[in-house]
């Protein structure tokens, strides 16, 4: 991803609204992930520092590596996790609106 650390708050709304949407669960990412430097690439990575709120859900912990991995591989655009934001907040008004 280009600019990652310009698009910290983005990433982190990127990665908690996937993990509400595929395990309906609201989980605070602090202290989950930091980022620092590729010490070969001197690119800008997210490191995973789960701590065990993530690593006693084994499903969680694959899941939210994966997308981390997809992040730091440069698989997943600005304008990708943009437009997967709209449509997680989407579902999530649909669902609100189904309930009242």
């Amino acid at each position: 991803m280009e600019n990652m650390l310009q698009n910290i708050n983005l990433i982190h709304r990127y990665l908690s609204l996937s993990i509400a949407n595929e395990f309906d669960l609201n989980i605070d990412l602090e202290d989950e992930y930091t980022f620092t430097q590729n010490i070969v690439s001197k690119k800008t990575i997210i490191a995973a520092t789960f701590t065990n709120k993530i690593l006693v859900f084994p499903e969680l912990k694959l899941f939210l590596s994966a997308l981390i991995s997809e992040i730091n591989n440069g698989k997943c655009t600005v304008d990708f996790i943009r437009e997967r934001i709209r449509y997680f907040e989407g579902i999530k008004q649909q669902s609100f609106r189904r309930i009242v």
